[in-house]
């Protein structure tokens, strides 16, 4: 298999760092793959060309010259839901404005190799693995969805519904009990409320009660143990961010 990555930074030696990086990641791989990196000096020329589907992940600087990294996330994450997207920068200031676009890591400039690896196995990980699924049962058939689409599981009585990162909805004849008892194994998944349940990869901001999702939708927070659910979006949040997630 070979990934296909794009490095974007105005400066020409941070490219020729993602380049020479993911050739050392790769070169000491265990599995027989590879990696084609392209490289753009700036947000406007990558946005020129690009099409969804065409790179498995993006790496990017956010002070760049003209467009901006966080400007630039928005209009791909517009394009491609699916591409990875590892944001680069010399301070952590940016860190929080960069969740909407639900971003896969964050290099603090100047990072080692290792700290590289740690997210390249991220991604090395998604794309060479089978994804990981759900088969689920509709009216009269069954569907299978990918774990990471899961946007939300909400309770709706003889209906279960599930909501997709695309924007569909999946009206399913199981019971919430099935969803909890399945999706709560995965560490990216919380039961944030009765009968509710998010992807922690889709999460922008807690605002006082409420978890604020990365297009605006909310759901509520269970304030009986509003600390320790909070608790733990946070800790998620800071594992992803730092490259610990697999």
């Amino acid at each position: 298999m070979e990934l296909r990555i794009a490095a974007i930074d105005d400066l020409q030696k941070d490219v020729d760092t993602i380049v020479s990086m993911t050739k050392r990641f790769f070169s000491e791989c265990e599995k027989a793959d590879t990696a084609e990196v392209v490289s753009y000096n700036s947000g406007e020329s990558f946005l020129r060309g690009y099409t969804k589907g065409m790179f498995d992940a993006v790496f990017m600087d956010i002070c760049m010259d003209t467009m901006n990294g966080i400007e630039l996330s928005r209009r791909v994450r517009a394009i491609d839901e699916n591409v990875a997207i590892i944001f680069m920068s010399t301070t952590t200031e940016y860190v929080f404005e960069t969740f909407d676009a639900t971003p896969f890591g964050y290099l603090l400039k100047p990072f080692t190799f290792e700290q590289f690896s740690k997210v390249m196995k991220k991604v090395h990980s998604r794309f060479s693995k089978e994804n990981r699924t759900i088969t689920v049962k509709i009216p009269r058939s069954t569907v299978t969805v990918d774990l990471d689409s899961i946007f939300s599981v909400i309770s709706g009585g003889h209906i279960t519904q599930v909501n997709t990162t695309s924007g569909n909805a999946i009206s399913s004849t199981e019971k919430y009990e099935f969803f909890k008892n399945e999706l709560l194994k995965e560490s990216n998944f919380l039961e944030c409320n009765r009968g509710i349940i998010i992807n922690l990869d889709c999460v922008f901001t807690i605002k006082n009660n409420d978890i604020v999702m990365h297009n605006d939708i909310t759901y509520p927070l269970r304030t009986r143990n509003k600390k320790e659910l909070v608790s733990q979006i946070t800790r998620y949040i800071s594992r992803k961010m730092k490259g610990d997630l697999l």
